[in-house]
C-alpha cells in the first residue's frame, strides 16, 4: 500500500512530537491534518470534548480527549501482539478537537456531525475521542446519513441509557441508545450492549429495552461464557442481515479498578484484559465508526490509568483495520506463538 508522504513519528521520545495546542500532541503521534478538506487518510482520529449534564461527579469528560492523547504516546506503530506495522496498511492523521458550544448540545451536537460528515465525504472512517456517552448519537446519525444503509450498533456499556431526557434535555449521557435507535437506518433489533450490570440502571430500563427488541448482554453472561463468545453474539445481532457496524466503548463498562476515572463508576465490571479482547472480536471484520467516550482525567490516578487503557483500545481498534487489510483478521492470536513454542524446545 502506497502511503507516500504519511508521517506517524515512532512515539517513544514524547518530547520530540509536534503539539496540537500547548501539550497535546496528535493522537500516536501521526500528522495533525485540521483542514479536513485537504486530508487525504484512511483513518481520522477526532476530539468531541463535550461534557454536558453531569450524572453524578462533575464529569470532566471534556479533558477526555487530550488526556487519551497525551498517554497515545506510550504506544508506536508497531503492535508486538499482533507482529503488524500500522501504517502499512493504514493512513492515519489526527483532524483536532471539535469547536463545541458548551452549556448547547444541540448546536455542539450539529458541529459534530457536520465535522464527521465531512470526513465520511472522503471515505474516512472516523475515532471520536469523548467527550461523555451523549456524542455517540451524533456519531451514529453522521455514519447512517452518509452510508444510507442499515447500521448495526455494538455497545461496551454498564449503562442501558435509554432515558427520554435528563432535567428536560433529550440529548445527554443518559439517553443516547434511546436517540439512536430513533434513527431511520437503526433498528433497535441491532443494537447489542456488552457489560450491562449494576444498581444504577433504572427500573423501567429493563422493560423498555425488551420491549424494542434491544439485546443486551450482562456481565453474569460473560462470567459464564467469556468474552469473546459474547462479544462474537453481540456483533452478529449488529450486523444482522448485512448492516455496517459502528462501535462504541464506555470507558465505566471497565471495573473501576482498571478505570477509575468516569462519570458514573461500577464495580464489578470487565477487566483490562478483556476490554482489549473484546474490541478485537468485536472490530475483526472492520466497521464505519468507533468511539470511546466517557474519560474523565480529573477523577484518574496520577498515572492516567485511564486515560491509557482509553488510548490502548483506539490503537487496538486501528490494529483491526490494519489487520483486516493485510489478510491477517486474528493475527494477535497467532503472531507470537511460532516463536514461543520455539522457545520451549
Amino acid at each position: 500500500m502506497d502511503l507516500k508522504g504519511s508521517v506517524m513519528r515512532e512515539a517513544l521520545r514524547p518530547g520530540d512530537v509536534p503539539r496540537i495546542y500547548g501539550d497535546v500532541p496528535p493522537f500516536m503521534a501521526v500528522d495533525y491534518a485540521p483542514e479536513i478538506e485537504t486530508v487525504d487518510a484512511d483513518v481520522a482520529i477526532i476530539g468531541m470534548p463535550y461534557d454536558g449534564i453531569a450524572t453524578f461527579r462533575g464529569g470532566a469528560t471534556r479533558r477526555g480527549p487530550q488526556e487519551i492523547r497525551k498517554f497515545s504516546l506510550l504506544f508506536g506503530r508497531h503492535n508486538f501482539d499482533w507482529d503488524i506495522d500500522i501504517v502499512e496498511f493504514l493512513k492515519i492523521v489526527d483532524v483536532g478537537d471539535v469547536d463545541v458550544l458548551p452549556g448547547n448540545n444541540v448546536e455542539s451536537y450539529r458541529r459534530f456531525e457536520a465535522r464527521l460528515g465531512q470526513l465520511l465525504a472522503k471515505d474516512i472512517i472516523p475515532f471520536s475521542l469523548g467527550g461523555d456517552h451523549g456524542i455517540t448519537y451524533p456519531a451514529v446519525k453522521a455514519v447512517a446519513s452518509w452510508h444510507r444503509a442499515p447500521i448495526g450498533l455494538l455497545v461496551f456499556d454498564t449503562h442501558l441509557d435509554l432515558s427520554e431526557a435528563l432535567d428536560g434535555d433529550r440529548l445527554t449521557r443518559a439517553s443516547p441508545i434511546l436517540r439512536i435507535c430513533e434513527l431511520e437506518q437503526l433498528d433497535p433489533r441491532r443494537v447489542a450492549i456488552i457489560g450491562a450490570r449494576g444498581p444504577r440502571n433504572l427500573p423501567e430500563w429493563t422493560p423498555l429495552y425488551r420491549k424494542m427488541g434491544i439485546s443486551v448482554f450482562p456481565m453474569e453472561q460473560i462470567e459464564q461464557e467469556g468474552i469473546e463468545a459474547v462479544t462474537e453474539k453481540a456483533k452478529a445481532v449488529a450486523t444482522a442481515g448485512g448492516a455496517k457496524l459502528y462501535i462504541s466503548v464506555d470507558i465505566d463498562s471497565i471495573d473501576p479498578a482498571f478505570a477509575p476515572g468516569t462519570n458514573s463508576l461500577e464495580p464489578g465490571g470487565l477487566t483490562s484484559r478483556e476490554i482489549i479482547r473484546g474490541v478485537r472480536v468485536a472490530g475483526r471484520d472492520g466497521f464505519v465508526g468507533f468511539d470511546v467516550v466517557e474519560v474523565s482525567p480529573d477523577f484518574d490516578t496520577s498515572s492516567g490509568t485511564t486515560s491509557v487503557l482509553a488510548a490502548r483500545l483506539v490503537a487496538e481498534a486501528l490494529c483491526c483495520l490494519a489487520a483486516e487489510r493485510a489478510g491477517r483478521k486474528d493475527a494477535w492470536r497467532t503472531a507470537n506463538q511460532t516463536n514461543a513454542a520455539g522457545a520451549g524446545k
